[in-house]
């Protein structure tokens, strides 16, 4: 598997193959989780929305849009790559402070499910795959 920039074309397909084979090992959310998830300020012009929906293969997002999700996360590339990539968790913090990563809907249900309360194992899988991620993913330029 290559390495490609954040979000662009050639990443989506090659993340889409690691959720396939990540999703099985998931372990089960204690709450149904239906997250949707738009990108905004990509490089590639444009937003780039997805979803989780913790039914449908754990806490991997899938490309597209939910009806009525329990919440709607809006955040810039940088606040998305410090998320879902690099563990950053004060770039997400930056991203709360400056107001480019937006929860509207159940704020407590997202911080459940971006690491706020989880358990070991729940802990364990979001390295695993976030370690994934990041094999796939160009981090400078």
């Amino acid at each position: 598997m290559g390495v490609y920039r954040f979000l662009g074309p050639e990443w989506i397909q090659a993340a889409l193959v690691l959720r396939e084979e990540l999703a099985p090992a998931a372990p089960a959310s204690e709450r149904r989780a239906r997250v949707n998830l738009v990108v905004t300020g990509t490089p590639f012009g444009g937003e780039v929305r997805a979803y989780i929906d913790t039914e449908a293969g754990g806490p991997l997002p899938l490309p597209g849009e939910l009806e009525n999700p329990d919440a709607t996360v809006t955040l810039d590339y940088r606040s998305a790559l410090a998320a879902f990539v690099t563990d950053d968790p004060e770039g997400v913090a930056r991203g709360f402070l400056t107001g480019t990563l937006r929860v509207d809907g159940d704020l407590t249900l997202v911080l459940t499910l971006f690491g706020e309360g989880m358990n070991d194992e729940q802990a364990a899988f979001a390295r695993r795959a976030q370690a994934r991620l990041r094999a796939i993913t160009i981090l400078t330029g």
